[in-house]
């Protein structure tokens, strides 16, 4: 069962429709970009919190622990990638990770926030460059 409450000891709560995304991004180890990107719209599901207290970043904490997903923080970046793994909007709006939901306008019960995370799938190679000593041939030798 998800976790439904983030402040559970808090008076002042109410309920958000939280509409999760997965956004999976093929990226190219040798170009150091993303090369194709696919959203997948997860299900839907109701999450208690208490406006006044709750920040984005919390919010986008506990709607990951609720899906399945790893911490943001223990999640490895690939050489390139310089965009942050998660985001969450109300009303189009990114809310900001240190200001509370009543501060970012999020105040009506049943309000809908959309949550995406980004997941690297990392395609191709990339060539390392050793010292020329490892090399199987060896030059000069006679047969």
């Amino acid at each position: 069962r998800r976790p439904t409450s983030v402040s559970p000891t808090s008076l002042s709560t109410m309920k958000l429709l939280i509409k999760p995304r997965l956004q999976k991004d093929k990226w190219s180890v040798y170009w150091k970009t993303s090369m194709a990107t696919r959203t997948l719209t997860l299900d839907s599901f109701e999450l208690d919190v208490d406006p006044a207290v709750v920040t984005g970043k919390q919010l986008r904490a506990t709607v990951a622990a609720a899906i399945g997903l790893q911490p943001e923080k223990t999640l490895c970046r690939l050489e390139g990638f310089v965009e942050p793994w998660e985001l969450a909007m109300h009303k189009g709006r990114e809310l900001d990770d240190d200001k509370t939901l009543k501060d970012l306008g999020v105040e009506e019960e049943g309000s809908t926030i959309v949550t995406v995370r980004k997941v690297l799938v990392a395609e191709g190679w990339k060539i390392i460059q050793e010292d020329d000593e490892d090399s199987d041939t060896e030059e000069g030798s006679t047969i």
